[in-house]
């Protein structure tokens, strides 16, 4: 079910609310392979290359490779097949999605009378992260249920601090968000529509619908959007041999979420018969990162790259949704308890640092015959920094990341065969998980291959990647906080047609 807001109000960022967690800034903080086809068949291992528009990204002095002036652009298909495995319990699906993924341009300016004998200016944009994905995790769980997790956020909150009134629940919602933030919402709705009650006795709150039997839950979690960069370029060769370059990027993050959780009681003698949960969140921004790279001719087959980019500098927002509707036994009978604010909650804007990145490059080049290319790099994301409103909230954050995250190293191979006018292509790529504990999100691999064929003044190149990721996806952050075994293959066709002029 999709809820569509009518009233805008604008609330305190804290840090309970689900949409500011580390899990969050490892996403921004990572990329996926995109690109060029050429690009992805030789699992991006150009930092020693360059001469390819999607390398621009990779080692900013890779423009100079450059022979002609270029253009280009890229689409594909990307597929996402997802099995969940929860209390026991495996469920597939399956999303694909087509995009034009890469487009961009180099133009070359040559000066053989100088040292500085070629300049390069270039303008790249690509896709870093895809988010369209689902999940689908279903269970029977004889521990947890939504009734814990908004028996937990309303923990320490005074039970008079809640106007149970139904004549104005939009506006009491609207006013704990103002006043109090996302755990007080949270607790409002599981007492408006009676997934917890109060204790007026004992003066506390109460969960009693899990008995015997346990609860057949189901989890949805549809993700979509997309995270794209903005490459602008400069480099310059020195004596045909050492070249430097520099490059702006400059990021746009579209992230949407739609996470739904159903409760089941199996136990006919539970005060709770069903529990239904849905929220929805949207993320945007945009953020900038700077990169320095130098690559040097040491032979007429040897040839180094040697690059560094900074840490990448977001500044976003959230908006969310949420909703919940809840079936329980009183007296012999059935009855209903809902509650659908229509209302979008407008977090203040908050401030992401990610990890920079440093980087070493190899590459034999066997003159027209073809070549192999090696990238080596690490990533630091305990070094990742984030700035909320409030101060006790960001320490505790950074904090977290400090404790849970790791340094992560990375590594691209590729090679290029040909005859002729005609290429063929092969890859392999290799991250460690950026988790202290990898049992989070593991290291993962992927291959690729590809061809490529020239006409004239243009080309036309294909490619195909594959991957594999094992990772646990925890439904809640508090209360529900069990986790799903997560196995994702993701795999992409890409093509590119380029020109030279």
């Amino acid at each position: 079910m999709k809820f569509f807001p009518l009233i805008l109000i604008s609330i305190c960022s804290v840090f309970t609310s689900y949409a500011q967690s580390i899990h969050e800034f490892v996403r921004y903080g990572t990329e996926a392979l995109n690109g060029t086809a050429r690009y992805q068949a030789m699992a991006g291992a150009f930092g020693a290359l360059g001469g390819d528009l999607s390398s621009l990204a990779n080692n900013p002095a890779g423009s100079t490779v450059f022979a002609y002036n270029e253009a280009g652009a890229t689409i594909g298909v990307q597929s996402f097949s997802t099995t969940a495995n929860y209390f026991g319990n495996a469920a597939n699906v399956e999303k694909s999605s087509f995009d034009i993924s890469q487009a961009g341009f180099v133009l070359v300016l040559a000066n053989p009378s100088s040292k500085w004998d070629k300049i390069a200016f270039g303008f790249n944009t690509q896709t870093s992260n895809n988010f369209d994905k689902n999940l689908y995790a279903q269970g029977i769980n004889s521990n947890n249920g939504l009734e814990d997790y908004f028996l937990n956020n309303a923990s320490d909150i005074p039970f008079d601090t809640f106007n149970l009134d139904s004549s104005d629940a939009d506006g009491q919602y609207a006013r704990l968000g103002n006043r109090l933030g996302y755990r007080a919402q949270q607790a409002y709705l599981g007492l408006y529509a009676g997934a917890i009650i109060y204790d007026d006795m004992d003066d506390v709150y109460v969960a009693d619908g899990l008995v015997d039997g346990g609860i057949n839950q189901r989890h949805e979690l549809n993700t979509s959007g997309e995270q794209q960069v903005y490459t602008l370029n400069f480099s310059g060769r020195y004596m045909k041999k050492l070249s430097l370059g520099v490059n702006i990027n400059i990021y746009s993050v579209d992230y949407s979420e739609y996470k739904a959780t159903s409760d089941l009681y199996i136990d006919e003698l539970s005060s709770l018969k069903e529990v239904d949960f849905r929220q929805e969140i949207h993320t945007f921004g945009t953020g900038v990162s700077f990169q320095f790279g130098a690559m040097f001719k040491a032979t007429d087959i040897l040839r180094l790259g040697l690059n560094y980019t900074s840490p990448t500098y977001y500044e976003l927002e959230d908006e969310y949704t949420d909703g919940l509707q809840v079936f329980y036994r009183q007296d012999g009978e059935t009855k209903r308890g809902a509650i659908y604010p229509n209302i979008i909650n407008i977090v203040d804007p908050y401030r992401l640092r990610t990890a920079g990145k440093t980087q070493g490059s190899m590459a034999l080049v066997f003159g027209k015959k073809g070549l192999l290319s090696l990238d080596y790099g690490t990533k630091n994301y305990a070094s990742s920094r984030v700035s909320l409103l409030n101060t006790s909230d960001t320490n505790l954050l950074n904090n977290e990341i400090s404790n849970s995250l790791d340094k992560a190293s990375f590594l691209r191979v590729g090679g290029e065969g040909r005859l002729g006018d005609f290429s063929l292509r092969g890859g392999y790529w290799s991250e460690q998980s950026p988790y202290k504990n990898a049992k989070i999100k593991d290291a993962y691999s992927g291959f690729s291959l590809g061809m490529g064929i020239r006409f004239g003044s243009g080309s036309l190149d294909v490619a195909y990647t594959k991957n594999t990721r094992n990772y646990t996806q925890q439904l809640y952050y508090t209360g529900l906080t069990d986790t799903a075994a997560i196995n994702q293959k993701a795999s992409q066709v890409t093509l590119s047609y380029n020109v030279r002029f």
